[in-house]
């Protein structure tokens, strides 16, 4: 489809502008503007600088704007311009040493060191014939040059068709400098079309280094990023399990609103995999189904798959969901994914949900439901679970917070207690605020009344029930003040705060577990009334959390160059619930808890975080970490985290050891050549349990990309992958691709071609 690009024959040339240049004009032809076009620039005021943000919008009556050394003949007839001609109008600028522009046709004439830009692109060659009328024209031998993706080359004739399409034969196109070009392609034809922004071209021949490595009578790409039919970059990459890995996906774009990818993909090792995506967004629904289907696994002998579906939409207030996602089977995951982070899951939601909300409250039916792998221990299921929450901000100074909770679960495992949970939670508070303080009182009520299948551990109670009151006091300071480090002016805060909690002791041991877990203990578990996540378990609590936070500030920039915690719990009663209800031992405070930020100098960054036990005596948590990053593209971040813990649940207890130092590392060994680098050695298990290198190529017009990377994918068996990607510059690039794995290896890492897809503004003018 072609846009409509005929205009009407345009007034003249601009009064203002043939008075600029009146004194250059033979006497015969000035003498007739002059008196006129100097009434009109005496009215000439300066605009806003705004107005230069956007190409002018009215094309259709836009004036043609001259310029010339020399200027012969009359504007309402034809003229003739050299030396250093131009001719402009709405976007599209005409030089040459010669113009002639004849104002009944519209058409323009140029020679010596002809051009015409227009749409962010720029044709260069001996001559052109244009009309500025219907923006049609022509001419041979040409160079181009397109601003916003890079691209440029010859082509030995080419057609204005109209103000969007250009038409070339006997093309070269490239995005590396005319006197260096490492990578090329011919084709016989080229059609670029900047109404559906793409190209077109047949007979095409892609050549590296002269030498020709692709062809195909067809060729088509994209000059933004609008989508477009056809094939996209195929992949290809090496894996220790499954061997060449080559997919070549096709794209069907269906409409603006929905599309569907096919994605073939060979392994040398295990077989083919049928890769499915579909997309469909509308006003109130949007959908994504992703299908990856193995006819028959080599290695294994059968079928194999993976699903992935996601939905969501509105009405009239209420809104609805589906996220599902199931395997074949255990290791479908660890076998096909592409990366540690597409193969980390052993929890597959399969949910489903209805809300509705108004101002003030929200309800939810939910069935929560899953699949898991690698021998996980699986969540109840929720089947279904209903809940209702209302929030009042302010109720006479009040703040009002209402949960019920009315919830189904079921565990496919016979060793599991079944059953409804009924819960309801109401919390009252009044925060009092100042400018430097805070205090906020908050009581809280909870109910819970259980109907189960049978008792659990035994007990012969199949409704336990349990009504809990619980207090809490949270106030805080925050002082400031001015001061100085070196020549910068510095604003230092300092900020206690106290937090009061307490919960009476209920017996819990015949009450089940359904989804309570114990909360990791850092800063923000503070300030919580309950050690448990979850509505099952509430740890008995007297007790008191402090902490004291201080920051730098730079007081021009406002930027944070420290800041530092400590804080502490203290118990003022030594007993507390565990998993299993039971009331047990506790000491007379909490770990000891320690964090800092600091920004050394603008381009060194270092972060602390240290938990100490009292209970062992030594450290329970660690993390160190150090970013240095001077310029772009280049940083270094050493790293080091420590966890000493033993996590009860339903098993037992489940250990959680880790001791670990992290490299990473992009650093340009030359202007051109970058070292990529990430190894993770565990200390505890005396192995690399990650390790990536590579490097980054970037030329003129091209960037190769080579990365290995060797995981451990369970404590006995390890994986290696090998990403290889050729990015042409401005084209697009083939093979498989590295960058999220970097992006996820190496913090702050940084791509070494940004990409611009559409014209921008001044791409307009040349």
């Amino acid at each position: 489809m072609q846009r409509n690009s005929s205009r009407p024959t345009p007034l003249g040339l601009s009064i203002a502008v043939a008075a600029a240049l009146a004194a250059m004009l033979p006497a015969a032809h000035a003498q007739q503007n002059v008196d006129g076009a100097r009434q009109q620039a005496e009215g000439i005021e300066l605009g806003s600088w705004t107005n230069l943000l956007a190409p002018p919008v009215d094309e259709d009556n836009a004036p043609s704007i001259a310029s010339a050394h020399f200027i012969e003949g009359s504007p309402e007839t034809e003229l003739t311009l050299t030396g250093d001609a131009e001719v402009r109008r709405a976007g599209t600028v005409i030089t040459g040493e010669k113009i002639v522009y004849t104002q009944a046709t519209g058409v323009v004439t140029t020679e010596g060191n002809a051009s015409v830009s227009r749409n962010g692109a720029k044709f260069t060659g001996p001559a052109f014939s244009y009309n500025l009328d219907d923006e049609t024209g022509g001419a041979e031998n040409i160079e181009y040059n397109y601003g916003p993706r890079g691209l440029q080359g010859e082509a030995g004739c080419a057609r204005f068709q109209s103000a969007d399409v250009t038409e070339f034969e006997d093309v070269v196109i490239t995005s590396c400098k005319k006197d260096n070009r490492s990578w090329w392609l011919e084709m016989d034809t080229l059609t670029l079309d900047e109404y559906d922004e793409s190209g077109e071209g047949t007979g095409a021949v892609l050549k590296l280094g002269g030498v020709p490595v692709f062809g195909s009578p067809w060729f088509t790409f994209p000059l933004s990023a609008k989508r477009k039919s056809g094939f996209l970059s195929p992949t290809l990459g090496f894996n220790s399990e499954r061997g060449f890995d080559l997919a070549v996906p096709y794209y069907f774009n269906l409409a603006p609103n929905y599309d569907y990818t096919l994605a073939p993909r060979i392994l040398s090792k295990r077989g083919i995999v049928l890769g499915n995506e579909f997309r469909i967004k509308q006003e109130s629904f949007e959908a994504e189904v992703n299908l990856n289907y193995m006819p028959h696994d080599r290695k294994l002998g059968e079928d194999r798959y993976s699903i992935q579906g996601k939905f969501s939409g509105h009405w009239n207030g209420f809104n609805y969901g589906v996220n599902y996602n199931q395997v074949s089977d255990d290791d479908f995951l660890d076998d096909f994914a592409s990366s540690i982070r597409d193969n980390s899951e052993d929890i597959l939601p399969q949910d489903y949900w209805l809300t509705y909300g108004t101002t003030y409250w929200t309800a939810a039916l939910r069935v929560t439901k899953n699949q898991t792998i690698n021998d996980t221990d699986k969540p109840y299921e929720r089947e279904p679970q209903f809940t209702w929450g209302a929030y009042f901000a302010d109720l006479y100074g009040f703040e009002l917070n209402t949960k019920i909770d009315a919830t189904r679960f079921v565990h496919p495992w016979e060793n599991r207690t079944n059953g409804n949970r009924f819960v309801v939670e109401q919390d009252v508070s009044y925060p009092l605020l100042g400018a430097g303080w805070f205090v906020t009182p908050k009581v809280k009520l909870v109910g819970l009344s259980y109907d189960l299948d049978e008792g659990w551990r035994g007990s012969d109670n199949k409704t336990p029930s349990l009504t809990l009151p619980m207090y809490s006091l949270d106030s805080g300071l925050i002082f400031e003040r001015n001061t100085s480090v070196g020549s910068r002016d510095i604003l230092q805060t300092l900020e206690p705060r106290i937090y009061y909690s307490y919960t009476p002791y209920r017996d819990q041991s015949d009450i089940p577990v359904f989804d309570s877990t114990e909360a990791d203990f850092n800063f923000a578990q503070l300030y919580s009334e309950n050690v448990w996540s979850g509505y099952d378990r509430y740890a008995e609590t007297n007790q008191v959390s402090g902490t004291i936070t201080t920051r730098l500030i730079d007081d021009k920039t406002g930027l944070e160059w420290i800041r530092a915690s400590i804080g502490q719990r203290y118990y003022f009663n030594d007993l507390t619930v565990n998993y299993w209800g039971d009331r047990i031992d506790q000491t007379s405070k909490s770990d000891f808890l320690a964090s800092i930020g600091a920004r050394l100098t603008r381009t060194l960054q270092a972060t602390a975080y240290g938990q100490w036990s009292w209970e062992r005596s030594s450290m329970q948590k660690a993390t160190v970490g150090f970013r240095w990053q001077p310029r772009p593209m280049s940083v270094v971040g050493l790293y080091y985290r420590y966890n000493w813990s033993d996590v009860e649940n339903s098993r037992g207890y489940i250990d959680d050891y880790i001791n670990q130092i992290d490299l990473s590392v992009q650093w340009p060994l030359t202007n051109r050549l970058y070292a990529l680098a990430r190894q993770n050695y565990s200390f505890y298990d005396n192995k690399f349990i990650e390790s990536l290198v590579g490097f980054e190529y970037q030329a003129d017009c091209w960037v190769l990309r080579a990365v290995a990377q060797r995981y451990t994918r369970d404590e006995e068996e390890e994986q290696t992958s090998f990403f290889l990607q050729l990015e042409l510059t401005g084209l697009g690039a083939v093979g498989s691709s590295p960058l999220s794995e970097l992006q996820r290896s190496i913090q702050g890492y940084q791509q070494t071609t940004p990409m611009p897809t559409t014209a921008g503004t001044y791409d307009y003018y040349y």
